[in-house]
């Protein structure tokens, strides 16, 4: 899993919501170009600037990293 396979999974949730850009700056207190690079897969997103994110797609986190391939689990 990796942070561009999250940024499409959010452009795809705010097509299907009619999200507006507007409305996540206004939720996340995120800057335009902030969340258009993180939209696009530009850069991977802080975790707070994901949970901010989520909230203002009204989506969770288990809906943006839910992914059909098997976790690694690493025991040390």
């Amino acid at each position: 899993m990796n942070y561009k396979t999250v940024a499409e999974r959010m452009r795809k949730i705010r097509k299907e919501k009619g999200v507006t850009i507007t409305h996540i700056q206004e939720v996340s207190g995120c800057k335009y170009f902030i969340i258009r690079r993180l939209l696009w897969g530009k850069r991977a997103p802080r975790l707070s600037e994901f949970a901010l994110l989520c909230k203002a797609l009204g989506a969770s986190a288990d809906e943006l990293l839910d992914t059909e391939e098997e976790w690694e689990i690493i025991e040390k």
